[in-house]
């Protein structure tokens, strides 16, 4: 095996001096002819999403655009003496749109409609961009996780986790490098939505370079693009206050310092309602959060650039109680002051060197990274043991343990693609290394001596400790090529090996085929099949177990790396210049299904496997723009029915019954139908001001886990936001927003405690006000 990975290292730099193509980019190229024949000297620009790209055809006619981030763009051209032409296009990561523009002798100015990601190279279906002119005037924009929920395909659980596609886990990229998946029971977010210019987020059609983590959507988040700072200098800080106690502040500030770009980002928030609480009115449940965003951007010899990012961040929460033994949704009752607190840390680095080849017809990219995560549960011993749930066979109140717990992981990675477009194909192929060290610290404590009710009472509490440390690799080495064998139909194939070690090990070889057709200018039919392998993450109870008494001997560990079949099918379709929709029937087949549950009766949650998981349904996406008021509106909407089956995998937290049951039972996360969507009314000088309306609807999730079809009440919320965006250059004006979230306040129930999950209701109305002043 050894020898395969150096030889597959070997193969891949062998060919730095052949460019490559950035995760998160996409390429447009195309011939310019005047009244049929090829022409030289014609003056292109691209311009969109804060960029703009200029080029000029070359002796045949042709020109290259490479490295364009994703998003909505204008193609025009330029001739002396013939007419200019306009094209809006949309751009995908990896997709390569193809247009040729003729040019006629004509003074007539025409403007074209030119999709590209619905064209038979582009991502028709699955994958969606959120602009930054879209994330500033949504009113849930303070929350990344709330975000990428408005897209099909995705729900919103507790503590606002995106499930995708019926399972836990999203991987993330940021500015085109890999953002490992940390620990569990983390409630910050990956990067301060405020950092963040814009997102693309695929829901499946997954390519072999994604993989080897839990792979439910891939979140490519752009933070800032390249081309966009075209002054020396710009700033701006903001402050704003709101109800529950929110206070949030920011300071933004971008220079350029030679041939050297520079971006920074200062943020801080407080507020009184932090998690989702087991009450309707909650208790001890302030947090804050402090980030630092740092990225450098500078060119670096011919062609090419160097990039660094840095990310540092800390938040901390207190752990809502319920302390009212008669509350009809919360069976865990706290004492009053109850002061359970976690703490955590994230530090993140990447340098990405990028270098462009002379045709534009490709990039090499190598990106060595680094992260650091702490989780620190620091509980309330003393009081934690006095805390009761009633007992699920007598009824009697027994005593919760307490726990204090520090994790602390980190990962160093390298990253490196080659990338290479001809006239009918795009192949790319590619590495991911990576490796982690684990170091965990648990300390529990139980009202008695046995930690079960039949010990003798320890003053104030008896405590008991474990330790655990693990280390753990990742390799994912991929090829895949995006055939065209005409401007019908695409085909985007490829295959992906994934090779993991911990505390078990496991590969995989995931094949993945990707068909669009496009019959006419407007529609696009897509097929999709996939494989694909999750790791699981280094984290290990047994020990905790045996400590509690809930096991005798130290279990054999037996989780598992999941394995998941994925299939698409659907069509997309072009209405008009402002107007696209498309509808998707997806199938995922899992085994070994990676979820988290609680051990016994404390806090600490343990990662398991279900034998088998599957999640079968229909998602529809239509979006718009009113090209004369630039209005914009999205509906989403999801039909999913995901469920599981037994346990495979730390079979030890579970009743034999359990573990062998093969009946498919909803999962925890199910929800069967989703709907969200947006309507952005633009208006004022320069349309700077905003009017959003946002609504959200789900049919409410199971009572209890794989046990039965009771389901909890469905929920409808509305989220407004009213503002004006700041000026920029020389227009020094104000901005402001006022944001309100649950706008008629209808707070519902997302779960109930049933021993996979604490109870938890959704917040109330949520008013914030924020006012920006440019520097």
């Amino acid at each position: 095996m050894r020898k395969f990975y150096a030889a597959a290292l070997a193969a891949l730099f062998s060919c730095l001096s052949i460019p490559a193509f950035a995760a998160t980019d996409g390429q447009v190229r195309g011939t310019v002819t005047l009244d049929g024949a090829p022409t030289a000297g014609v003056a292109l620009s691209l311009a969109g999403e804060g960029s703009t790209f200029t080029t000029k055809s070359d002796a045949t006619g042709g020109y290259v655009f490479s490295q364009i981030p994703f998003g909505h763009y204008r193609l025009t051209s330029h001739l002396d003496g013939t007419s200019d032409r306009a094209f809006d296009l949309d751009v995908a990561s990896d997709s390569v749109v193809s247009l040729d523009i003729p040019l006629s002798k004509l003074k007539t100015i025409v403007v074209t409609s030119v999709n590209g990601r619905a064209g038979a190279s582009g991502t028709p279906v699955s994958g969606n961009v959120l602009g930054r002119q879209t994330l500033a005037t949504l009113p849930t924009n303070t929350s990344l996780d709330r975000v990428v929920q408005t897209v099909p395909g995705i729900v919103r659980f507790s503590y606002d986790e995106p499930v995708a596609h019926g399972f836990h886990g999203l991987t993330y990229e940021i500015d085109g490098a890999p953002i490992p998946q940390a620990t569990s029971s983390n409630f910050s977010e990956i990067i301060d939505p405020k950092n963040v210019d814009s997102i693309e987020i695929l829901t499946g059609a997954f390519p072999a370079e994604y993989g080897g983590s839990r792979e439910g959507a891939v979140v490519n988040i752009l933070t800032n693009r390249a081309n966009s700072l075209k002054v020396p200098y710009s700033g701006s800080f903001t402050a704003g206050f709101g109800n529950q106690g929110q206070s949030v502040a920011s300071l933004d500030q971008a220079f350029k310092a030679g041939p050297l770009d520079v971006y920074f980002s200062a943020n801080g928030q407080h507020t009184q309602r932090g998690l989702d609480a087991p009450t309707f009115t909650a208790q001890h449940d302030d947090s804050s959060q402090a980030d630092q965003f740092l990225r450098m951007v500078s060119p670096f010899g011919k062609n090419a650039t160097l990039a660094f990012d840095y990310s540092n961040q800390f938040a901390q929460f207190q752990i809502p109680i319920n302390t009212d033994p008669n509350d009809q949704y919360d069976p865990q009752v706290s004492v009053p002051g109850t002061d359970d607190v976690q703490r955590e840390y994230d530090r993140y680095a990447n340098f990405n060197y990028t270098k462009v080849s002379n045709d534009g017809n490709g990039v090499f990219q190598l990106i060595p990274w680094y992260r650091s995560t702490r989780i620190a549960f620091d509980g309330d011993l003393a009081n934690d043991v006095l805390a009761t749930q009633p007992d699920p066979v007598t009824g009697l109140p027994v005593n919760l343990i307490g726990l204090r717990q520090d994790r602390q992981a980190t990962y160093a990675g390298l990253r490196a693609s080659v990338y290479r477009a001809s006239d009918r194909h795009a192949w790319k192929v590619g590495v991911d290394l990576s490796r982690e060290n684990l170091t965990a610290a648990e300390t529990f404590a139980c009202y008695d001596s046995n930690c079960d009710g039949s010990g003798a009472h320890l003053q104030p509490f008896y405590a008991t400790s474990t330790n655990a440390a693990q280390a753990g690799s990742q390799i994912g080495i991929y090829a895949q090529d995006k055939w065209s064998p005409s401007r019908v139909v695409s085909v985007d194939y490829g295959v992906r090996y994934d090779h993991s070690t911990g505390y078990t090990g496991g590969d995989q070889i995931s094949p993945r085929i990707g068909i669009n057709v496009a019959p006419n200018a407007k529609d696009v039919v897509h097929f999709y099949y996939g494989r694909m392998y999750a790791a699981p993450a280094l984290e290990d109870v047994r020990q905790a177990c045996v400590v509690l008494a809930g096991c005798s001997t130290t279990p054999t560990y037996d989780l598992k790396p999941e394995r998941d079949t994925y299939y698409e099918m659907g069509v997309s379709h072009t209405f008009s210049r402002g107007l696209t929709g498309y509808v998707n029937y997806f199938n995922r087949l899992a085994t070994n299904v990676l979820d988290t549950t609680q051990l016994l009766n404390t806090p600490l949650f343990a990662v398991f496997n279900n034998a088998r998981g599957r999640d079968e349904g229909v998602e529809v996406r239509l979006q718009g723009t009113s090209l004369s008021t630039g209005d914009s509106w999205f509906l989403s909407g999801t039909a999913s029915n995901a469920q599981a089956s037994g346990v495979s995998g730390s079979t030890f937290l579970f009743p034999p019954d359990a573990v062998s049951d093969t009946s498919w039972q909803p999962e925890d996360h199910d929800q069967t139908y989703e709907l969200n969507g947006a309507y952005t009314h633009r208006f004022g000088a320069d349309r700077a001001w905003f009017a959003t309306l946002q609504s959200e609807y789900g049919s409410g999730f199971p009572v209890a886990f794989e046990s039965g079809e009771g389901r909890l009440p469905t929920h409808l919320t509305f989220d407004l936001a009213l503002g004006k965006q700041a000026g920029t250059g020389a227009n020094k004006s104000l901005g402001f927003d006022l944001n309100v979230e649950n706008l008629l306040n209808h707070q519902y129930v997302i779960k109930i405690a049933n021993g996979f999950n604490t109870t938890q209701i959704s917040n109330g109305r949520k008013i914030l006000f924020r006012v920006t002043a440019p520097l």
